[in-house]
């Protein structure tokens, strides 16, 4: 681990995880049941390992687990609860069993000081001042409580996370936060009743009580499982069909793959939402689609196309729109690989409509397109310089390219060139 930001970052959080840590050893209970406590280590393994992987991060329904450790046995013990649950879950990622013992010790550090700094955190949003005002209403007081460590803990979390993707990769901080947090907030409201009611079950009927309780939040994780599954499936079928259409084009292979990377970039730039960037990115994947229909000669063709070449190439979208458009379920992708080939006045083909009638996303697309063409060798010329793919862009923001999308490509650009 060479990286000195990510270094001094974990460095800082191992530091504040153990004065958490340490800090709750002050509310430490001592008429605690060691077995119970053994019990919802267990839980905690089995509900962490039985977590469900999308894109980079783990969905699980282990704060049901946290939560109600939190209520029953107070801040340290759902701490070390928490802790070890994500310590020594085991769950396969690219067939392959992941596990502590072929984990890096600073990941698993990671994690742990992650959860104990989020619930030292939600601590102590639980037990402020809330309760000066309301300690005469009891359901006012609890759901005010509650609702103070679920978001609290979100935040938290999300804060955390969000600065490790900067460190890594110069993210911007702000939006990956927004993004996790959006992504999480469902998940974390939809576990928080499971907690409360899990802690209340096993007060009153002890572990009969939680495995009663836990049938419908593993059918819940069934459930996800099966929609993550249909996603990937979906997904490995778009780019399987990329493959396909790129092994046509012995000058394009990869191309709708670097087109992808660049729209995911621009539209994190832009603060797009999880759905809408991934919306962009199969439309990235697909928007060539419609070369299906277009000859193996002109698209190979090492010369100068003819006018009537020229023409049969520039029906590619409009065929793509119609291979793709009775598709159910694809949003507004038929729409981006209809009009990727358009410009922002009114110029680009196959129906020269103007900006006021796309909306920003195909520009998204349509720049992105742009920008690999020029940086990737093509038949007709080699792959052109950085300054003189900035200076294109420039000299065609607000005829050929939208400004806002160049504007937004060109200040990534400056963080990496």
């Amino acid at each position: 681990m060479k990286n000195k930001k990510l270094i001094i970052y974990l460095s800082v959080l191992y530091i504040i995880a153990t004065y958490c840590f340490y800090n709750s050893y002050k509310y430490f209970k001592i008429d605690i049941e060691l077995i119970s406590i053994v019990f919802f280590i267990i839980l905690s393994i089995i509900t962490e390992s039985l977590s469900v992987g999308f894109k980079k991060i783990r969905i699980s329904s282990g704060f049901v687990i946290t939560f109600a450790s939190f209520i029953l046995f107070g801040t340290f013990w759902s701490i070390v609860i928490t802790s070890l649950g994500l310590a020594f879950r085991i769950y396969k990622k690219n067939d392959r069993y992941i596990h502590v013992f072929n984990t890096p010790i600073y990941i698993t550090l990671f994690n742990v000081s992650n959860m104990a700094i989020s619930i030292y955190c939600s601590f102590i949003a639980y037990n402020s001042f809330i309760h000066y005002f309301f300690s005469n209403n009891i359901f006012i007081l609890d759901f005010l409580q509650i609702s103070a460590f679920i978001i609290v803990f979100l935040a938290v979390n999300c804060l955390i996370m969000s600065i490790l993707m900067y460190a890594l990769s110069n993210n911007n901080i702000l939006q990956e936060f927004i993004n996790t947090f959006k992504f999480g907030l469902l998940n974390i409201i939809a576990m928080a009743p499971f907690g409360y009611l899990l802690a209340y079950l096993y007060k009153k009927y002890n572990i009969v009580g939680i495995l009663i309780l836990m049938i419908p939040v593993l059918l819940a994780r069934y459930i996800y499982s099966l929609y993550i599954e249909t996603k990937t499936k979906y997904i490995e079928t778009v780019i399987a069909l990329m493959h396909a259409i790129e092994a046509r084009d012995e000058y394009t292979e990869g191309h709708s793959r670097n087109v992808a990377k660049i729209v995911e970039d621009i539209a994190r730039e832009l603060g797009y939402s999880e759905s809408r960037i991934e919306q962009l990115i199969i439309a990235s994947y697909l928007h060539d689609v419609g070369k299906i229909g277009i000859n193996d000669g002109i698209l190979n063709k090492p010369g100068k196309l003819t006018d009537e070449e020229y023409n049969l190439i520039k029906t590619h979208p409009e065929v793509g729109y119609n291979i793709i458009k009775d598709i159910k379920d694809l949003g507004d992708i038929p729409h981006l690989v209809r009009y990727h080939h358009e410009r922002y006045d009114g110029k680009g083909y196959p129906w020269g409509k103007k900006a006021e009638d796309l909306g920003k996303d195909v520009f998204i697309l349509q720049l992105a397109d742009a920008v690999d063409a020029m940086s990737t060798d093509r038949v007709y010329r080699k792959a052109l310089p950085w300054e003189e793919i900035k200076d294109e862009l420039v000299r065609n923001s607000g005829t050929q390219f939208h400004p806002d999308i160049v504007n937004a490509f060109l200040k990534i650009k400056s963080k990496t060139v």
